[in-house]
């Protein structure tokens, strides 16, 4: 029988019989046992893009927490205030109401306690969360055994899971499923005399937009437009830049706000592939799309930096010494175009 701790939040001191494999057998010992009471069980879900919770209240112990975040496992989260679950094993089971005398307890699974931290359950979530959408409490119990010869037993009550659960769940269904890093460089590649976006351009563009408008931390939009080799030198400018404004054009009609973007054409000045074929063209026809956040941002201004110092030291330098000075400049066109693009300059070219 699972019984609640007080009002005064002080934990309930009880005898039962626990069978411990370590101590070869079943003994009477003493288990501190924190719940919520019947009446006081809530729990509560809070959602954004990014993170999802399903938060409960265990009065003299602490709460428990679900939590889902963008791109990866879900996982609970017992999180103490006072008594911390001790280094060892901790078994997770369910503990049925006590008018329901046909349904026996269920070993969930185990987790393993590091002695003084939150203790952290990753196997068999969606078994903890079934048992508690069916109406049965369950608990973790600790294996190891105190200096006083008590155990803890931490439950989480399964009255008022439902409703919160519900919302929990459709906070998961709206979770963004890409991260920063994702999409902080996207190439968006264009056929010849395209006068308007693929329909891939619009759905790579569609996540950039909405993962913008969910994180405060975008700063700023780059956009480098790059063509193959065309008739003259300004016919791949005109091309490039009408490409870089269609983009630009696009998120702003999406509703990205127009004075965090940045657009740029190069025209055919720096390809990545062989303009002698095909295959070469099409890889150079293309539209870099970058996020920027304070992090990118300290980065670019350090290799703008270095850049400008570059160019310092080799205007200082005769005739004759420039070649030797040019070590320090990008020797590939591929790293000349890696810098070009990591500039936060004005519009155009």
């Amino acid at each position: 029988m699972l019984l609640s701790a007080s009002p005064a939040l002080k934990p309930v001191l009880i005898k039962f019989p626990l069978v411990l494999a370590l101590l070869g057998g079943a003994q009477w010992l003493q288990a501190q046992v924190y719940s919520a009471s019947f009446s006081d069980s809530q729990w509560s879900a809070h959602s954004g893009p990014f993170a999802c919770s399903l938060n409960h209240k265990i009065p003299g112990f602490g709460s428990a927490r679900f939590t889902r975040n963008a791109n990866a496992a879900e996982f609970l989260e017992l999180l103490h205030t006072s008594q911390a679950f001790p280094g060892g094993a901790v078994r997770i089971e369910t503990m049925p109401p006590t008018w329901r005398s046909d349904i026996s307890p269920l070993v969930l699974g185990q987790a393993q306690s590091v002695g003084g931290e939150p203790l952290k359950i990753t196997a068999n979530i969606a078994a903890i969360k079934g048992a508690l959408e069916q109406g049965t409490n369950v608990v973790a119990s600790s294996t190891q055994i105190s200096s006083d010869g008590t155990s803890l037993r931490v439950a989480l009550a399964a009255r008022n899971f439902g409703p919160a659960s519900g919302q929990y769940r459709q906070c998961i269904e709206g979770l963004i499923p890409y991260t920063f890093d994702q999409l902080s460089r996207t190439v968006i590649n264009y056929a010849s005399n395209a006068d308007d976006l693929n329909a891939a351009a619009k759905s790579q563009l569609d996540k950039i937009v909405r993962y913008t408008k969910a994180d405060p931390r975008v700063l700023g939009i780059l956009i480098d437009a790059h063509s193959d080799k065309l008739a003259t030198p300004e016919a791949g400018e005109v091309v490039t830049q009408r490409q870089a404004e269609l983009v630009a054009s696009y998120l702003i009609d999406k509703g990205v706000d127009a004075g965090t973007i940045t657009i740029r054409w190069h025209g055919d000045k720096f390809p990545i592939a062989n303009n002698m074929n095909k295959a070469g063209q099409a890889k150079n026809r293309r539209v870099t799309v970058r996020l920027e956040n304070a992090s990118t941002r300290q980065e670019m201004d350090k290799k703008i930096a270095a850049i400008k110092l570059a160019e310092q030291k080799a205007a200082e330098k005769t005739v004759g010494q420039s070649s030797a000075s040019n070590s320090s400049l990008p020797s590939t066109l591929e790293q000349l175009e890696q810098m070009v693009e990591q500039q936060d300059l004005t519009s155009g070219r």
